[in-house]
């Protein structure tokens, strides 16, 4: 997927700008657990909080902090997006967590469901990626 126009304007304004500093709210949206451990780890006194939407069930995790320094002065927000990681809110033992129910949560809780995920495809129960020929079989 390729960012929108916007998201693609602000990345080369940031790669071309010798400093930032954002006065206001922040928010990125993370790929995977592992990504938002490290926000929870980096981020000063973050607070941590699983929620579903109430409408539609979905289910999220959000990593917040308030800042009041430069580069960012306000809050940031790291956002997953859980309907892709069922086992990792599994982990955290949050599938009890009703439609419209959030549950504040620790770094520690995090590190510790990212702890038990497989490493490797076959140990989830899915399918070994394809492996390239090797040089004997040509």
């Amino acid at each position: 997927m390729y960012p929108a126009k916007d998201a693609r304007e602000l990345a080369i304004l940031l790669r071309i700008s010798r400093e930032l500093d954002v006065v206001g709210d922040v928010t990125a949206t993370v790929d995977n657990p592992s990504e938002l451990l490290a926000w929870a780890l980096i981020l000063s006194r973050p607070q941590i909080l699983a929620w579903r939407a109430t409408d539609s069930g979905h289910r999220y995790l959000q990593v917040s902090a308030h800042r009041k320094r430069a580069p960012i002065r306000g809050d940031i927000t790291a956002v997953l997006d859980c309907e892709r990681h069922a086992d990792y809110w599994a982990a955290l033992q949050l599938d009890e967590l009703t439609p419209g129910g959030r549950r504040e949560l620790g770094t520690d809780a995090l590190s510790s469901a990212w702890a038990t995920m497989p490493l490797t495809p076959e140990s989830a129960g899915q399918p070994a990626p394809p492996q390239p020929p090797s040089a004997d079989s040509a």
